[in-house]
């Protein structure tokens, strides 16, 4: 019984390490492939008469940007080494940036040496609710900038 449990739940954190390992490739893929556009929209690059929809539903119900607003265009000029544009539309993109790539090595140890937090947990969770913090603090900055 004991050993289903630990089998469970090691499969569920490989799961899971897998999950964002693949989320991580398609953020970065994705970010190369898209282009921002002179109205602030999105498109790929190979259909540029055909602009993707907003993905930000408090922006389009309520007008009001949420702490996430501005983090994919943020990620895609990063991708075409524009700093300043990603600056400007998010001022800690960058820092959520490099956090999807520390993504590869980690959950790559993780796969790899068969453990649920290679670099502990207490650490792992001090690290996203930093990155939960930054946003939600960078959300607040903006309303009096």
């Amino acid at each position: 019984m004991i050993n289903d449990r630990m089998a469970q739940n090691g499969l569920r954190m490989r799961n899971r390490h897998l999950m964002m390992l693949t989320t991580a490739a398609v953020v970065v893929c994705l970010a190369f492939l898209l282009e921002v556009r002179p109205d602030q929209g999105v498109q790929l690059r190979m259909f540029k008469s055909h602009p993707l929809p907003s993905s930000c539903i408090s922006r389009d119900v309520f007008g009001v940007d949420c702490p996430g607003c501005g983090l994919t265009r943020s990620f895609v000029y990063l991708s075409h080494n524009q700093w300043a544009e990603s600056l400007a539309v998010h001022r800690v993109g960058w820092v959520l940036a490099i956090a999807v790539l520390l993504q590869f090595p980690y959950r790559i140890a993780a796969l790899a040496y068969h453990k649920d937090y290679p670099i502990g947990k207490p650490f792992t969770v001090w690290f996203a609710w930093g990155l939960i913090a930054m946003l939600i603090g960078n959300w607040i900055l903006g309303f009096w900038l």
